[in-house]
């Protein structure tokens, strides 16, 4: 049998087409976002349970981590496509090299962060000479600046304890610190476990701690449609939130794990950054209202050595997607 003269190229061509409707049909894998315990980020949870991400045509898969550092590392090595963290360590991630954007803000905390300290100490003064527990370098770290500062002390006037946060209200609970720099729900439990009290919240100093939604730049350069409608989503939850705040509240409970009445005292520790507030965050190139805590964070984080150089906070943050929303 003798091919025709055009038949191969026809085939070859045929294949082609073939392949491409493949390629074409394939669905595009779900956008895998990082999530951890803190009832300011639970917004994008709420958003995967009431089927905003869905409404809104985007494939979303909310990754739960036990621990927050390891939801961190999971967006360091790609094994997540965003993540909800705060924003000194979205800082250290993107000076240590990693192509990523803050997208939007969440929350920043109003008293959801704090100092708990041993019976006998009861304002932040008492802490002269104290021996005080922080995880260095991260923004407990920060807040504890912070705090100092509103009792007219220096990190030099106490006796710093590096402890990881996740140890700090056993470390506490144990005596081995006079005092720690945790935040909710370990605040409230460490002092009530410990026998000790909360001196100090970030009501005194807030707008310091602040988290965020971070996303990689693969997934924004590769999708930004996408990314435009998880960010939508967020506020759809957000909004759905302001309106039916019993219903969203138990939702979001669930997803933490604890009761209705524990999850609503945490939100009074935080104020929600709804999408009115993320403009005025982004503002217009450097001019918005985050951009210099960014700075001082940056500052901060150079000069505890935390990271090698002090990045471009403008290049960090992309209020686009925000602004976009009408």
């Amino acid at each position: 049998m003798k091919w025709k003269e055009n038949a191969v190229p026809g085939m070859i061509l045929g294949l082609l087409f073939f392949c491409c409707l493949m390629a074409c049909s394939q669905p595009e894998e779900p956008i895998r976002i990082g999530i951890s315990t803190w009832a300011g980020v639970e917004p994008a949870e709420l958003a995967a349970r009431k089927g905003f991400y869905e409404k809104r045509g985007v494939d979303v898969e909310m990754v739960r981590f036990s621990a927050y550092k390891d939801s961190i590392e999971a967006f360091r090595e790609a094994k997540v496509d965003a993540d909800m963290q705060t924003f000194d360590d979205a800082i250290r991630l993107y000076a240590a090299g990693r192509k990523m954007k803050v997208v939007l803000f969440t929350d920043y905390s109003f008293g959801g962060d704090g100092i708990v300290a041993r019976k006998g100490i009861d304002t932040v003064s008492d802490l002269k000479g104290k021996k005080v527990g922080v995880e260095i370098g991260t923004v407990s770290h920060f807040s504890l600046v912070k705090a100092l500062d509103t009792a007219g002390l220096k990190e030099e006037d106490i006796v710093i304890a590096s402890i990881p946060a996740w140890e700090i209200k056993g470390a506490f609970i144990k005596g081995k610190i006079d005092a720690g720099v945790t935040w909710e729900p370990y605040l409230t439990s460490a002092a009530k476990d410990g026998g000790g009290r909360v001196i100090i919240t970030s009501r005194d100093y807030p707008k310091t701690i602040v988290t965020t939604m971070v996303i990689s730049d693969d997934m924004i350069s590769r999708r930004p449609g996408d990314v435009q409608k998880v960010v939508a989503a967020y506020f759809d939850a957000v909004k759905f939130m302001k309106a039916h705040p019993g219903e969203a509240y138990a939702i979001m409970a669930q997803a933490e794990g604890e009761s209705v009445e524990e999850f609503t005292g945490h939100v009074e520790g935080i104020r929600y950054i709804d999408l009115e507030a993320n403009r005025a965050a982004f503002g217009t190139m450097q001019d918005g209202e985050l951009f210099d805590v960014g700075r001082n964070l940056a500052d901060f984080l150079f000069e505890k050595s935390m990271i090698k150089t002090v990045p471009d906070i403008a290049g960090l943050m992309d209020g686009g997607f925000v602004n976009n929303l009408r």
